[in-house]
């Protein structure tokens, strides 16, 4: 196991292999999967994710992310800042991003809006190797000993690089969809002398509807009962992936049921691109909502042998005072539990 840690953590630092990190519950940390998301609570949030996939592994991918974002009423704006960690295998290959993003609202008319978005900021890349086992320290009988003298170690260990992205919601009180467009730069992220390895560019697509079963307004004291159907596409080199899923909220709590793959498609090595169900349970509570989301493998990897995916994310959101502006729907009708700050 840890050889083949080691192999997958050099070819990190020659060829691109991996798509961006991913949360299942994206709506979680929304400006990740789209900067035209900032700003668009009813006011001001801070939100914390950690995801562990593969845990039947030894070294499963961990991923950390914390944010924040605030709408400025009176520039009908919205600004935003996301920090993301993550690491994979033994000699923990890691990446961060630490990205700024802004958004800003303009009114369509009849309850139509829409959020162009732009995110700016650097990532970086790097390898702790002598965490790992080289094959100059493996004995004939499988024992290690000694130190290593690959020249691998004598690489660069980390990479900072650039990013830029850009995005736009369009939205009403029931309907949201978006696109956005990541790593408009391609940054270089190769560690290894003479290598070019750039981060391809990665589109993604969402929309969702909320079907209201209240028969209240929410904003006036009404208990938020609602379904909400919902998709999010991704594409980056030659990877695609499509998340589709349904919520249902009876406030306090939310239910969602999510399937992760692309029926009747299939990879470049022939195996069909059925990949995930993910059950997702919130509570709310004083503006605080806790989520939990299982990702149950449905591919040839197989839940035995993957174990399967935790995800936990924590968000708070709170009023900041500003000047009263023309009014403007903010928010945005996605998963989550209606504010009634306004």
């Amino acid at each position: 196991m840890k050889i083949q840690f080691l192999l997958f953590g050099f070819l990190m630092t020659t060829v691109l292999w991996a798509q961006d990190i991913q949360f299942s519950q994206y709506y979680n940390h929304p400006m990740y999967a789209n900067p035209g998301f900032s700003g668009s609570g009813d006011n001001s949030r801070v939100g914390m994710n950690y995801r562990s996939q593969w845990i039947a592994i030894d070294r499963p991918y961990t991923t950390y992310g914390i944010w924040a974002d605030h709408y400025i009423a009176p520039a009908k704006s919205g600004v935003g800042f996301s920090l993301l960690r993550d690491g994979q295998g033994d000699t923990r290959v890691r990446s961060t991003e630490i990205m700024a993003s802004y958004s800003y609202v303009i009114d369509l008319g009849n309850r139509w809006v829409v959020r162009p978005g732009l995110t700016v900021g650097t990532g970086m890349r790097d390898i702790d190797y002598f965490r790992g086992v080289f094959g100059d320290q493996l004995n004939n009988d499988g024992s290690v000993t000694g130190g290593s003298i690959d020249p691998i170690l004598q690489y660069q260990k980390t990479r900072w690089y650039p990013d830029i992205g850009a995005g736009a919601i369009v939205y009403h009180p029931q309907f949201w969809g978006g696109i956005s467009f990541a790593h408009l730069n391609t940054p270089n992220q190769s560690m290894t002398p003479g290598i070019v390895s750039e981060l391809p560019m990665k589109l993604t697509v969402q929309a969702g509807y909320t079907i209201d079963l209240s028969g209240s307004t929410y904003g006036k004291g009404g208990k938020e009962i609602s379904i909400t159907p919902t998709f999010l596409y991704k594409q980056q080199g030659v990877f695609h992936q499509l998340d589709v899923g349904v919520y249902y909220t009876y406030e306090p709590i939310m239910f969602g049921l999510w399937y992760r793959g692309i029926p009747g498609a299939s990879n470049t090595k022939n195996l069909p691109f059925s990949e995930s169900l993910i059950p997702m349970v919130a509570y709310y509570w004083n503006g605080w909502t806790f989520s939990y989301s299982y990702d149950i493998t449905l591919s040839r990897l197989t839940q035995r042998n993957s174990g399967g995916a935790h995800e936990l994310s924590l968000i708070y959101e709170f009023k900041l005072p500003y000047k009263k502006s023309a009014p403007v729907q903010k928010y945005i009708p996605c998963p989550k539990f209606h504010r009634r700050y306004q």
